[in-house]
């Protein structure tokens, strides 16, 4: 009979061991948690205005870009995300900015967001690089977005 209760707390004790190390493999690889991805998809601009200060001798100079862009959450649970922003750079410094609202995304699905960036004219013609670089029709930046939240784990 002692044989019998040693064989069963042995096979117990493997099964255990078994499903222990099923759920670490799963949990380190399957259900680990990843950064959503940014991806956009259009920049336009919605808004321009111009105007010229001749008694200060400057240029003012407001513009604002309407941004499509799709984020999707390559995890299996839903991801939350707080108020967060995303930014234009240009050769290192931030010339633009924008809000976005708080949100969820389901496991696996992408959503589409609808940004008003603000963009700081001042910082981008005070570049002198800006001027040979760029193009009437485009201007090489890069727009970054920090969402800050947590999927359901």
């Amino acid at each position: 009979m002692s044989k019998k209760i040693l064989c069963l707390c042995l096979w117990v004790a493997a099964a255990t061991v078994a499903l222990g190390s099923l759920l670490l493999l799963l949990g380190l690889t399957v259900f680990k948690p990843k950064h959503p991805i940014t991806t956009v998809d259009s920049i336009a601009v919605s808004d321009l205005h111009f105007s010229i200060d001749v008694a200060e001798l400057r240029v003012h100079l407001n513009v604002t870009l309407n941004a499509n862009v799709t984020v999707k959450n390559p995890n299996r649970l839903d991801f939350t995300y707080a108020n967060s922003s995303a930014f234009l750079i240009y050769r290192g410094k931030e010339v633009g900015e924008a809000d976005i609202p708080a949100g969820e995304i389901g496991g696996g699905a992408a959503q589409s967001l609808n940004l008003n960036l603000t963009l700081m004219a001042d910082r981008l013609l005070s570049d002198s690089d800006f001027y040979s670089e760029s193009s009437p029709a485009r201007c090489l930046c890069r727009l970054t977005s920090n969402f800050r939240g947590n999927c359901g784990y």
